[in-house]
């Protein structure tokens, strides 16, 4: 199975990490969703209705790590049953963390992050939601981080993109940024999981017990439909 890349609300076949990686603490962040259509090209296009993001089945083994899942000679291997992981990216704006407003003058100093994000399918249905009436190509979004331990944020809009304010403002910045996030959003898929032949992972169990099937876990098709992944039990990732 391959990854996919796909937007809110469209239709896909399925609905990561790396060392940019957002590891949300406890309080409020404000983000920009930069992984915009046109991203791999370093032209993101705010005009477009949604973001993008890149996800697929993943399997997990303590001696391998993660790796895609592509069918049952894979999935032998896997000491988890597959899940969907999610990815895209984003900038995190300098914030005042117990009010979530942007401080400016950090701002002007160039001070924000751009991070790949892993989220899992509940979050990715509450930013669906929010998108269809907020589109997050041109409204940020307020998340507000209750129990970092368990993922636990909610999301609100914002009235405006920051991004888009700032591509308008401060072109150097701007340009800077993009930089970065076109790099992630092209290597998003070593967030999500690593693309092994059976032979490469046989190779990294060299010399290890190696994995064995999870007891009771039922082989799992290479391709499927969104409906599939509607119906997963997903905690997050």
């Amino acid at each position: 199975m391959s990854i996919s890349t796909f937007t809110l609300g469209g239709s896909s076949p399925i609905l990561s990490a790396g060392k940019a990686r957002w590891k949300p603490q406890k309080g409020k962040y404000r983000i920009s969703f930069v992984a915009l259509p046109g991203i791999e090209n370093g032209t993101p296009d705010f005009n477009a209705s949604a973001p993008l993001f890149k996800g697929g089945r993943r399997l997990y083994n303590k001696d391998v790590g993660y790796f895609l899942d592509n069918g049952p000679e894979f999935q032998k291997f896997a000491t988890e049953p597959s899940k969907v992981a999610i990815a895209t990216v984003v900038v995190l704006w300098p914030v005042d963390m117990t009010t979530g407003k942007v401080d400016p003058t950090r701002l002007a100093r160039g001070e924000y992050e751009v991070k790949t994000w892993t989220l899992s399918l509940d979050k990715y249905k509450q930013l669906d939601t929010t998108n269809s009436e907020f589109p997050l190509t041109k409204h940020d979004v307020l998340a507000d981080v209750t129990d970092p331990t368990f993922h636990k944020m909610s999301f609100s809009p914002a009235r405006e993109n920051l991004l888009l304010s700032v591509k308008e403002k401060t072109p150097q910045i701007y340009n800077d940024l993009i930089s970065v996030a076109k790099d992630l959003f092209n290597r998003l898929q070593d967030d999500i999981a690593q693309d092994l032949t059976v032979d490469q992972i046989r190779e990294k169990l060299s010399g290890k017990n190696g994995g064995s099937p999870v007891a009771g876990m039922q082989n799992t098709a290479s391709s499927f439909n969104a409906d599939d992944v509607l119906n997963d039990v997903l905690g997050d990732i």
